[in-house]
């Protein structure tokens, strides 16, 4: 069941709320982000389980410093910035304990959002698209994938994905350009159209 986004008037109340020990509103906010915190995840991690302890650990932590919230900004962005950094955090862990274990999970969120009624054969077309290209990020290496996630998914703006995977700005523009190239390549060998990735 999809959420709608909240106005700014009532995702600022409800984080008043939350500051003073509402755990109702803290919930509806929750509810309202957890499919974008969780898919964002889950494309990094690849792994529904790790991903919902991981989206969980990025609700916890979001709580504690919801008093250094700043109002003016957007709260969803500021969600995907812990998820990110609590999913990047997962898979460094997972690197030092030598689990490199990246199953094939998939995402299950579709990669846009299905407008009208398109015809059953279009939708379908749709689909698959949707599915080679989420199966083609999965197989990227690590450093690009996770910029790509940042990016498009989790649409974070370059200077947060550099600050989140520690390097430069210019760093992050070259990895993705390296990244929608190898994209590219690996859907075209797969007879997929790839005219989103330009």
């Amino acid at each position: 069941m999809a959420v709608t986004e909240l106005s700014l008037d009532t995702t600022q109340h409800l984080v008043q709320q939350s500051r003073a020990g509402d755990e109702r509103a803290f919930a509806a906010l929750v509810e309202t982000h957890q499919s974008a915190v969780f898919g964002t995840v889950l494309r990094l991690v690849n792994d529904r389980e790790g991903a919902a302890e991981v989206s969980n650990r990025a609700f916890f932590k979001a709580y504690e410093h919801l008093a250094g919230f700043d109002e003016s900004r957007s709260l969803r962005a500021w969600l995907l910035r812990i998820a990110a950094n609590e999913a990047l955090n997962e898979l460094r862990s997972r690197r030092r304990d030598a689990a490199h274990a990246f199953g094939g999970a998939e995402a299950e969120l579709e990669l846009e959002q299905l407008s009208g009624a398109p015809d059953p054969g279009e939708i379908l077309s749709r689909r698959e698209r949707n599915a080679s290209i989420r199966d083609a990020v999965t197989r990227l290496p690590e450093p690009q994938r996770v910029v790509v996630v940042l990016r498009y998914f989790a649409d974070l703006a370059y200077a947060d994905i550099a600050a989140l995977t520690q390097q430069s700005v210019n760093s992050v523009g070259v990895t993705l350009l390296r990244a929608r190239d190898r994209l590219r390549r690996d859907l075209e060998t797969q007879g997929v159209a790839n005219d989103g990735l330009s």
